[in-house]
């Protein structure tokens, strides 16, 4: 539990940033590891009523396709307050104990920039990064877009987190896992991303949109 605690002091932010200016929507995604996907799959749905009451407006589970109980949740909220308060709730933390989530969640809560684009995979891949300045970083993914096409990319969208621009997380749609692994493995992001500004070592895990 002080592991979650942890994660929510994170996800709320103790410094504000000036954020990009074509901010829309906010978003919270959790990453987490749990103990069995069945088991949470049933106390998720069953939080489906309070999810709504804490104002969550659309969400949708993605399970790693390397481990299936690595389990992304993306929850969609009408405005900041309302995600932030989903975060700290009694309610969530009472939810992910009885589901068996395992260690310290990763939580962002986000806005998705303007400008996602085409249709989703079979495959989505996420990437979280950390880089040196957003705007800087969103010329250069801007300017790969016809790469990404060619490199098999059906569908993007970027989400910046609330209170630190710069915590980048971006997913695209691949029609298999191999043109999704081809895609990371590739120089031309790799060379992409280090003209972007992109810090440190960033996280990438393949998922499946889950329906059940």
């Amino acid at each position: 539990m002080k592991a979650f605690l942890v994660a929510c002091a994170l996800a709320l932010g103790l410094t504000a940033m000036a954020a990009p200016a074509d901010a829309a929507g906010v978003q919270l995604i959790v990453r987490h590891s749990v103990t069995d996907y069945a088991a949470w799959r049933k106390v998720y749905n069953s939080f489906n009523v309070t999810q709504k009451k804490m104002g969550v407006t659309r969400q949708s589970v993605y399970r790693s396709i390397d481990d299936p109980n690595d389990v992304t949740v993306l929850h969609d909220f009408a405005t900041l307050d309302a995600a932030r308060a989903f975060v700290a709730s009694d309610e969530l933390k009472t939810a992910m104990q009885s589901a068996g989530v395992k260690g310290m969640p990763q939580i962002w809560i986000t806005r998705e920039a303007p400008g996602s684009n085409g249709h989703e995979g079979k495959v989505r891949l996420f990437v979280q990064h950390v880089v040196a300045n957003y705007a800087d970083w969103r010329k250069v993914y801007v300017g790969f877009a016809p790469t990404r096409k060619k490199l098999g990319v059906l569908g993007q969208a970027v989400y910046w987190q609330v209170d630190n621009a710069n915590n980048v997380v971006a997913t695209h749609d691949f029609a298999s896992a191999d043109k999704a692994k081809a895609f990371v493995a590739s120089d031309d992001l790799r060379t992409a991303m280090q003209s972007a500004g992109v810090k440190g070592m960033p996280q990438m895990w393949y998922t499946r949109r889950a329906l059940k």
